[in-house]
């Protein structure tokens, strides 16, 4: 094509085996390119996913935390949070949301405005009015759960245990970390299970799991995290 000649006319290629190779590269990528123009779609495109669930839009809203929460609990805050978002993006990701009591918080502003949980059925009908707000013009909801592992400072402030993988000197830690067992990590498996459950039962359509900023799940991956 033109886009390819143009490319091998500005690249000095001497051996000719060299050169065909190179071109035929060329004419591949530009190929490539070409197809995914040809079928890129609108932002505004509904997406259907290979298990069936549709998105209005090519558009999602990621996980932004509002420290809203009062005893970990949903507030009338957060419902107009999600609320005012509900025509944001074709799905929206509702934000870190702990899955057992020493899976989080791990910090907040102020006691009256923390992260929020989903340890035990008292949290549900919090999330079951942010759900309704969210998929009121169409969206999809989705939870994000997480365990915040040696992050959870706030959580041994309120005088519970901060769980690790391995208890090793973290210098910039000042608080004691537990060092999980195998018989202890498997519970917080079905912790995130459960906490799925209820995501559903609380009308979500999915969940999210959170393996970043050195939380339990990216403790796992390195011992240094």
């Amino acid at each position: 094509s033109h886009h390819v000649q143009i490319l091998l006319c500005s690249i000095k290629v001497d051996d000719p085996f060299i050169f065909q190779k190179f071109r035929k590269v060329c004419e591949m990528l530009y190929f490539v390119y070409e197809t995914e123009a040809l079928i890129m779609k609108n932002l505004i495109d509904k997406v259907t996913f290979r298990h069936g669930a549709t998105i209005d839009t090519r558009t999602a809203q990621s996980p932004m935390l509002t420290n809203s929460g009062l005893n970990e609990k949903v507030t009338q805050d957060t419902i107009n949070y999600y609320n005012a978002r509900s025509q944001s993006a074709g799905m929206v990701i509702v934000e870190y949301t702990s899955v057992s009591p020493n899976g989080g918080p791990s910090r907040s502003w102020a006691p009256d405005r923390e992260q929020l949980a989903i340890y035990d059925n008292s949290f549900v009908p919090g999330f079951k009015k942010i759900a309704e707000k969210l998929k009121k013009d169409g969206n999809k909801a989705i939870l994000q759960l997480v365990h915040s592992g040696r992050e959870a400072q706030y959580r041994y402030a309120f005088g519970g245990q901060v769980e690790v993988p391995s208890n090793i000197d973290f210098p910039w830690i000042s608080y004691p970390l537990h060092e999980l067992s195998e018989d202890e990590v498997w519970p917080i498996v079905k912790d995130f299970g459960t906490a799925t459950k209820r995501a559903i039962a609380s009308g979500f359509d999915g969940i999210e799991i959170h393996g970043a900023n050195h939380y339990l799940h990216q403790e796992f991956f390195f011992c240094l995290f």
